[in-house]
C-alpha cells in the first residue's frame, strides 16, 4: 500500500536518530510521496527567557531547519516534495496534531531498542505508536 503524505518525526539532537527516521521516510514515499519532516523543540519556561540571547529561538529554528535539509539531501528525498517544520510543545502531541493537519498517511519515527527504564516509564516512540489513528513506522538504529 503506498503512502502519500508522510510525517518523519526527527530530534535534531540526535542526527542518528534523525537520519534513520528520514531515510526510513524517502525509501518508503518512493519517487511519490511528500514526506514532512518534523523536529519539536523543547517548551521553554518563560522564567528563562531572561537567561537566553533575544535571538535564542530564531537561531535554534535555523539551526534545526538546516540539519534535516542536510539528512534530506543525503537521504535523496526530491526538495520539490519535501517540507521541513518545527514546533515547540510535547512531542507526541505536536507530532499527531501535525499529521491531523497535514492529512499524512504514515508517521517515522527513529527509535533506539528500549531499555528497561523507557518500558516502564513509556517514551514518545511508544506513545504516538499507541495514540496514532494512522501507520507508525519505527525505525531501530544500532546506535546508543
Amino acid at each position: 500500500m503506498p503512502y502519500a503524505t508522510i510525517i518523519a518525526a526527527v530530534d535534531v539532537n540526535d542526527p542518528d536518530l534523525a537520519r534513520a527516521a528520514i531515510a526510513g521516510a524517502a525509501e518508503v514515499a518512493g519517487k511519490q510521496g511528500i514526506v514532512h519532516i518534523l523536529y519539536v523543540r523543547y517548551h521553554l519556561p518563560t522564567r528563562y527567557s531572561e537567561l537566553l540571547a533575544s535571538d535564542f529561538d530564531e537561531r535554534e529554528e535555523a539551526e534545526a531547519l538546516a540539519d534535516m535539509q542536510t539528512w534530506a539531501a543525503e537521504a535523496g528525498l526530491d526538495t520539490a516534495r519535501t517540507q521541513f517544520f518545527t514546533r515547540r510543545g510535547r512531542v507526541r502531541d505536536e507530532v499527531m496534531i501535525e499529521a491531523d493537519r497535514r492529512k499524512a498517511d504514515l508517521i517515522v519515527l527513529g527509535s533506539h531498542q528500549p531499555s528497561l527504564t523507557s518500558r516502564l516509564l513509556g517514551s514518545n516512540a511508544s506513545a504516538i505508536v499507541h495514540q496514532s489513528p494512522v501507520s507508525v513506522l519505527v525505525v531501530r538504529t544500532n546506535a546508543k
